[in-house]
Formats: C-alpha cells, structure tokens, sequence
C-alpha cells in the first residue's frame, strides 16, 4: 500500500528556497551579524518544537481493556488511529477536529478522515450496531446485501432510499462507493480487503480495515466500537456503551466462575455442511463464551481461533452423549435437522431435544440480529447461554438471541 509521508524537515529548513543549517547559526563565532537570518533562525526552531510535540511518542495512547487489534492516540485536535498492529501492512489515519492542514504527525499515515465524518460506507452487519448505539444511523449512506440488516432503525432508513444498496455479490460496487465520496468505509479483514483497501486508497478513501473478528475475548470484539467513537466523535458515548456492557458480562461471569468442572454440563457446537463439521476452535469467541457460562466446551482441545473442520466419525465419538448442542445454524425444527442430515439423529442432545439455535430475532427480510448485534453485546449472548446450561442462575433473562428447537 502506498502510504504518504509527512515532510519532516529534519535539521535543514527550506524557506523561499534559502536553506538554513546549524552551521549557520547567526551566533557562531566569526560570523556576520544578520537579522533575517536570526529571524530564519527562531522560526526553525519554533518548527522543530512543534514537529518534536506530535511524534508519536510524545502522543497519549488510550488503553484498552481487551482488544488487541488497533490502539488509539490523542493529539491535540486530533486523534491518531493505528489499526492492525499484527497485519503485514498496519495502517495509521489522523482523525482531525480542525482540518488536516493544521496537522503535523512525525510518522508515515495512510490518511485524514474529518471526526464526526457525515457520510460512512459500512459492509458487515457486526458493524451496524456500532452506529445505532451511537445514534449515528443517519450517516450511513451505503451498505451491500441489504436483506440481511436486521435493527429497525436501519430498515426504517432503506426503506426511505437514505442508504444505497451495493449490491448482492462478494465484493461491493466500487463504481457506487466512488461516487459516494464517503468520509471513510469500514471493511471486515478477511477475503478480498486487501484488493478492496488498495483499490479504494487511490481513489482518496480511507478504508478501515475491522479485524473485531481475531479477537479471542468477547469484550475485545465489543471494545471495536470506541474506535468508531473516534471516527464519529463520539468518544465518550461509546466509552459508555462499552463500559456498561463489561459491567453486565463481569456480573454474569461471577455468577458461574466457580462452578466446579463436575458440574459443567458437555456442549457440542457447530454442524455438517458436505460432510465437514464446522465447530469453533477453543480459543473462538463462541468457544470462550460457553466456558465463562459455566459449560464444558467438548472441542477446548482444538487450538485456533476461528472456525474447526472436523469428520462426522470423530464429532460423534467426541461428543455423541453431549448434554447440549448450542449454536446448530439457523435449523426451524429438529424435524428439518433430520430431514437436511438424518446422521443428525445419532447425537443425544437432539433425542433429548437439548438443541439451541441463534434465531430467536430476525429481521423482516431474513437477516438474524445475532450475526448483527450479538458480537457487540457478548453480556447478553452470555446470559443466554447460562440460561440454558445453568438456567436458576439466569432466572429474570430473557432470551435476546437463542432459543430451543421443537420437533
């Protein structure tokens, strides 16, 4: 990627083409008193000072609670955003108050993008949430599939043309993001981001790059949104959002921490799609949630964070006798689970009608708010979850997310 440099003067200032060096200095011994050049001479100083205020060093970094996958730095009049400290090519933005000519960062940048930016570009649904709990709907201006927004607040604006659609397929119509102009677009890092981040940087977009996705604790995944904070000045709202869910998922979590492994119950995950199983690894979000609501996670073996791939032959052996089957897709009944798989049947949890699925909110035309708000609220995915394995001490939850499967 093709990252634009900051001029940084060093020790030799240019001024009406006149360079003015140290050795120059209008008080060195035997040289000719001059009153422009002390004048050169105060300025240069004056801009090495303020170059020497904005490195990166002397910025104040943010600290965050959890996540792992960008940090933030306040300036004055400006924020510094560095996303992806663990990608090949990590990128920095300024987030200006004032304009981008006032500022001066000592460091290679990848952009500036206006704070409170009125025209977003969004192409996930994990990323909607960040703008309706920021009261942020009105600047979205584009976003691809359609069908799967869920929050009604969004519908309401597609409804009434406000937010263009960017088509059905993989990759979003860059013809439509172009002329657009966003003030920046927010991609997820997995599939084609790099070509799309590329693509969209020459044509003077900024493109974040969400990697919520790596992170391995739920909070981390929730914590993105003080970034979008920043990006719509928003700071201390989403601060605040944020806050209020580490406090509902630490208090949830207390309420199991302690339970002893001979009373966790087992839980299988995951489901066949042409003959693999797709399960979450034991260092997944999912995979962390079940074991915090006091539940044996029977895959905890399998290290990785993302998604296992798994034979039929073994998922039985390993879990057959599971007591719970949380997280089966988006199945209506266990009658369609037989009917789409009958190997399905083999496994205890479905005899015992102990399958749970996330489809419990769906939006009008299909989309499942689970897949939309669920990463950001792991306090009320948690709580589901211990509703289901442990459910007196989740007796006054309400199911936000799951739900069981009849016949």
């Amino acid at each position: 990627m093709q990252k634009n440099k900051v001029l940084d003067l060093g020790n030799t200032m240019v001024y009406f083409g006149f360079k003015l060096r140290p050795q120059m200095s209008p008080f060195k011994p035997g040289s000719v008193f001059n009153p422009f050049i002390i004048l050169l001479w105060a300025m240069f100083a004056a801009c090495n000072e303020k170059q020497a205020a904005t490195d990166l060093s002397s910025l104040e970094k943010i600290p965050m609670a959890y996540a792992e996958g960008f940090a933030i730095y306040k300036g004055s009049g400006f924020y510094l955003l560095e996303i992806g400290p663990n990608r090949p090519n990590k990128s920095r933005f300024l987030v200006h108050k004032s304009g981008k000519e006032n500022m001066a960062f000592a460091g290679e940048i990848d952009g500036y993008i206006p704070e409170g930016g009125r025209k977003v570009i969004l192409t996930a649904t994990p990323q909607l949430p960040h703008l309706t709990y920021l009261k942020a709907v009105e600047h979205l201006v584009a976003f691809p599939n359609l069908d799967l927004v869920s929050s009604p607040e969004i519908r309401e604006s597609i409804d009434g043309k406000k937010i263009a659609d960017l088509g059905k397929g993989a990759s979003p119509d860059l013809e439509k993001i172009v002329s657009l102009d966003p003030d920046w677009l927010m991609v997820s890092d997995f599939g084609a981001a790099a070509q799309l981040e590329e693509r969209l940087q020459a044509a003077n977009i900024p493109v974040i790059v969400n990697g919520e996705f790596l992170e391995k604790h739920p909070l981390g995944r929730s914590e993105w949104i003080k970034l979008t904070g920043v990006l719509l000045g928003k700071t201390a709202l989403a601060d605040s959002v944020f806050a209020q869910i580490e406090q509902n998922y630490l208090a949830a979590l207390a309420k199991t921490r302690d339970i002893p492994a001979g009373e966790r119950p087992s839980v299988l995950s995951g489901t066949l799609y042409k003959d693999v199983w797709y399960a979450p690894a034991k260092d997944s979000w999912a995979a962390r949630i079940i074991q915090d609501a006091g539940g044996h996670y029977l895959f905890d073996e399998q290290d990785g964070t993302g998604s296992l791939t798994l034979n039929y032959e073994y998922v039985l052996e390993k879990a057959g006798d599971a007591n719970y089957w949380i997280g089966a897709a988006d199945f209506r009944s266990l009658d369609h689970m037989l009917a789409e798989n009958p190997k399905y049947g083999n496994f205890a949890a479905l005899k015992n009608k102990q399958v749970y699925t996330y489809t419990l909110k769906q939006g009008e035309t299909g989309g499942l708010m689970y897949f939309e708000e669920g990463y950001l609220r792991p306090d009320w995915v948690l709580l589901d979850m211990i509703k289901i394995l442990h459910p007196s001490k989740a007796a006054t939850h309400d199911f936000q997310y799951f739900q069981p499967l009849d016949e």
